[in-house]
């Protein structure tokens, strides 16, 4: 039997500059080489467009949406009644025949990832067979290099999601039988090919673009990447650890690996490789001119859009020291926010996603809250408040002094933290309109003393969204007032009631006007930038012990934060391995990291458990301060299984990978 292949048809325009690409229709199998394929490549310009139609499913598989699985992780919390992919791995329900159309394939990265390989490799069979005019050799072995290059990230999306995968090399014969159909290959076979790959590229991209090319590879990106790739192949699932580590291929055999598909003994060699290229990949990085975001970058963006300092509970004296530590705050609201012509340099890969558009995108509006301003007609508009950091999440956010709340001596006491920090004031009555700056009355003590990536990045009950978005002027959050931002029987669905709300990616200068029309710029999603540089370097020295050079680039990322160098001496609060994890935690949050390390990390069956997850008590109607302010399991059926560590393999009836390929295995447990 014949198997069935879907791959898109080609969609030879470039959209935007940044890379913003569709492909549509999908065929039952892989195109045979035809006639009119040969205009693909007809001359340079025809190349470039076959080119970044390569690129298409880069914007597409990405973790930002509210729907996407690396959203189900410990950080943030979607509404229960989206059911969506995203509960799916939260709740542990996912099944092989799972299917949400909210997404539809894009989102399960196994079958589009290999689509979008068939483009590449398609490219890579003509380049040289068509001889496209004005196309030099130099310009030949970039166009190759690029598609080398998303041969590995293409390869490196199923492997970090769904473990050891087939190894596509090269254009499949449209003919090809069943049997010859390849299967999983061992985790590290899957790990050499693509750093094989990616070493191919880097040795020819350049290391940086032109304005009007970002969104390619470079050198610098490559080599950014096969540091992520080997400091998971480093991390303790797939170095020894694996839950299952007698799976196995039933007919399928990798070559050098038999039958095996993960190993099963430590290998501390795999920690020094990964180390060498982080240390190669930062060095690249710096080499090409990238460098972490700064307050003094923030502030020429912020003067050209008009926008000021930022609320802080506490800090509204107009001191030097409350001033800086505002600046420090709206950096960090700028930091994912602004691109290369802000003098961002911070962003070493970021593309357009596709569900970001500029004045409207679902990714912008799964994190405002549900009513933003009144319009003129006297309807509301505003977001979904679909995306509510956990209480974990806000637990481990840093205070100002760098240290977590129930470790700072400084800070409250814990059976303080969700009092009033405003005493002798309460909380404002309850209006018809969007409530004013007399909400902040509510601020509790949790919200207080808190680093700067804290205010930038989670918005709370009595705190400020955003500068202008209320109609030009601040919106002040009040989650308890029903007929503002809090919970409402009439529109149940969107609103998760955890007291908090991400304001992460918010452009600080959004605005949504009474007229019903909305502003805001929407940003290069970061895939790679220097601060992961810094954490992943220092993850490989703290695993191999070397505890100075760990704490001096972890302390790199910590002193943008405002904070003093850690030295041996913090190590008795924690554990050198739980500095590094918590600040990747904080610094990284919701940048679809936290899935993978959890995981990698194997701490995920006690973090994403039943019972783990706690919000406060945001789903009551128009509650007192004292009954929001409650922390309370959050009512959703989350529970953890050894399974969840990979996502299945399809198997249903439009989709059957299982059945159209007799040397594919299921993951373990489905």
């Amino acid at each position: 039997m014949k198997p069935k292949y879907k791959i898109a048809t080609l969609a030879l325009t470039l959209l935007t500059p940044g890379l913003l690409l569709v492909a549509c229709d999908y065929l039952d199998v892989v195109p045979p080489a035809q006639p009119e394929f040969e205009d693909t490549m007809k001359d340079e310009a025809a190349t470039l467009s076959f080119l970044y139609t390569c690129y298409g499913y880069v914007p597409r598989s990405q973790p930002f949406d509210f729907k996407s699985f690396e959203q189900s992780a410990d950080e943030i919390i979607a509404p229960k009644t989206y059911d969506d992919y995203q509960q799916q791995m939260a709740w542990g329900s996912i099944s092989p025949a799972y299917y949400n159309g909210w997404g539809g394939d894009d989102m399960n990265i196994w079958t589009p990832s290999y689509n979008w390989l068939g483009y590449v490799h398609h490219f890579l069979s003509l380049i040289d067979v068509l001889q496209p005019v004005g196309v030099t050799d130099d310009m030949k072995a970039q166009y190759k290099a690029e598609c080398y290059f998303l041969q590995a990230y293409y390869h490196f999306r199923v492997l970090q999601a769904f473990g050891p995968c087939p190894i596509i090399p090269q254009k499949v014969d449209p003919n090809i039988i069943n049997s010859d159909i390849p299967g999983r290959s061992h985790f590290d076979y899957c790990v050499d090919y693509i750093v094989g790959k990616l070493d191919a590229a880097a040795e020819v991209l350049p290391p940086t673009r032109s304005s009007e090319e970002l969104g390619r590879a470079t050198s610098a990106i490559a080599k950014a990447l096969k540091a992520r790739v080997l400091l998971y192949a480093a991390s303790p699932l797939w170095n020894g650890s694996f839950p299952k580590a007698s799976w196995k291929n039933e007919n399928f055999e990798t070559p050098g690996y038999g039958k095996e598909l993960v190993s099963s003994s430590y290998n501390a060699q795999k920690w020094n490789r990964a180390l060498t290229a982080c240390e190669q990949a930062l060095q690249s990085a710096k080499d090409a001119g990238y460098g972490l975001f700064t307050v003094e970058m923030a502030n020429l963006k912020a003067d050209r859009d008009g926008i000021g300092l930022p609320f802080v509970p506490g800090k509204e004296d107009n001191t030097d020291a409350n001033n800086e530590f505002k600046q420090r705050v709206r950096m960090f609201q700028y930091l994912l926010t602004s691109n290369e012509g802000d003098n961002n340099k911070e962003i070493i890969w970021g593309q357009r996603i596709d569900s970001d558009v500029n004045n409207g995108g679902e990714a912008v509006y799964c994190r405002l809250p549900n009513r933003v301003v009144r319009k003129s007609d006297g309807q509301w508009t505003g977001g979904w408040a679909s995306l509510a950091p956990s209480l974990y999440s806000v637990q481990h956010f840093y205070t100002e002094n760098g240290k977590l709340p129930a470790q700072d001596a400084d800070f409250y006491p814990e059976n303080q933290w969700y009092t009033r920090f405003y005493e002798g004031t309460s909380s404002p009555e309850h209006t018809t309109t969007l409530d004013g700056e007399s909400v902040k009355n509510d601020v509790i003590k949790m919200n207080v003393k808190r680093e700067a990536r804290f205010y930038a990045w989670i918005a709370f009950d009595g705190g400020e969204y955003a500068k202008k978005i209320n109609d030009g002027n601040p919106l002040w959050i009040n989650f308890k007032n029903t007929n503002t931002n809090g919970w409402r029987a009439s529109d149940a669905r969107n609103c998760v009631g955890t007291g908090y709300l991400s304001k992460k990616f918010i452009d600080p200068n959004i605005k949504f006007l009474a007229n019903g029309t909305a502003t805001f710029t929407a940003t290069r999603r970061p895939y790679i930038r220097m601060a992961e540089l810094y954490l992943n370097l220092a993850e490989c020295h703290a695993a191999l012990n070397n505890t100075q050079d760990a704490l001096s680039n972890l302390n790199e990322v910590r002193r943008r934060a405002g904070f003093s160098d850690l030295t041996s001496a913090d190590l008795g609060d924690m554990p050198l391995a739980d500095w590094v994890r918590n600040e990747r935690f904080v610094e990284l949050f919701e940048e679809g990291h936290r899935y993978y390390d959890v995981r990698r990390w194997m701490i995920a069956p006690e973090r994403l458990k039943a019972g783990a997850r706690y919000g406060l008590n945001g789903l009551a109607l128009s509650p007192s301060f004292e009954e929001f302010n409650t922390p309370t399991p959050v009512d959703q059926p989350f529970k953890w299984d050894d399974r969840l560590y990979l996502l299945p393999v399809w198997s249903r009836g439009d989709m059957d990978e299982l059945y159209s390929n007799p040397q594919m295995v299921q993951a373990p447990g489905y």
